[in-house]
């Protein structure tokens, strides 16, 4: 997704989700992690039931496995736990995850970059809520507002969403919407909201590997798939 440079508001600037240089007193999990080379042929996590209430960690978000399986081509990973960050995107800087989402446990969060395209990442945030119909509720909010305060004609910033897909995965569920940058046609990145049993998170993608909407539904469906 493209940085987002307010035009015509007052909003605050924007920032990334995960600030990596800041210090941090939370536990924090930093790990640069290689790609897998060419012919190998990982398997994507295998799906949980998701009814059930299990405890909720840095293995559920996107792995390096992941990402190759999808040939997504990022081979960095900034991993950070239990940090209340401001929103990238629509909801800008000055507004954390637990005042988005109120009664919202902090996310885990982990930012994925390349070594080769500084142009190409993404940030993934997930966390887990006391019921599923609560997660599918934060997700809701999510879609509602970190998504549809930026889609068409109602984004104040030089990025806009498109429409939004949504699609079920096994226990879970994703929706997800393209980005582009002022009046290009071309998608340049996205964002994705999913939930799964008691958890949920937000996927920001910047830039594409192959046909946008195709990126956007591999990610979404690994995304959920991780998921405990």
């Amino acid at each position: 997704m493209p940085s987002a440079t307010p035009s015509k508001t007052t909003r605050r600037p924007i920032r990334s989700l995960v600030t990596v240089a800041a210090a941090v007193a939370a536990a924090a999990v930093v790990a640069t992690i290689a790609s897998a080379g060419p012919g190998s042929a990982p398997n994507l996590a295998q799906a949980d039931p998701g009814d059930t209430f299990v405890p909720i960690g840095s293995s559920q978000l996107l792995q390096s496995e992941d990402l190759t399986a999808i040939q997504v081509k990022l081979d960095t990973a900034k991993v950070v736990l239990n940090r209340d960050d401001d929103f990238s995107s629509c909801l800008g800087e000055g507004n954390p995850w637990t005042s988005v989402l109120k009664g919202s446990n902090k996310p885990f969060t982990v930012s994925w970059t390349s070594r080769r395209n500084a142009n190409q990442g993404l940030t993934e945030s997930i966390a887990q809520a006391p019921t599923p119909a609560e997660a599918k509720a934060y997700a809701k909010t999510l879609v509602e507002e970190a998504i549809g305060l930026c889609q068409g004609d109602k984004s104040n910033f030089d990025f806009h969403y498109g429409a939004t897909e949504s699609s079920p995965v096994g226990k879970g569920s994703a929706t997800w919407a393209l980005s582009y940058t002022g009046d290009s046609k071309r998608a340049d990145g996205g964002v994705i909201v999913f939930s799964k049993g008691t958890n949920f998170g937000i996927l920001q993608v910047s830039g594409t590997w192959g046909p946008a909407d195709q990126t956007m539904e591999s990610l979404a469906k690994v995304a959920v798939s991780r998921l405990a």
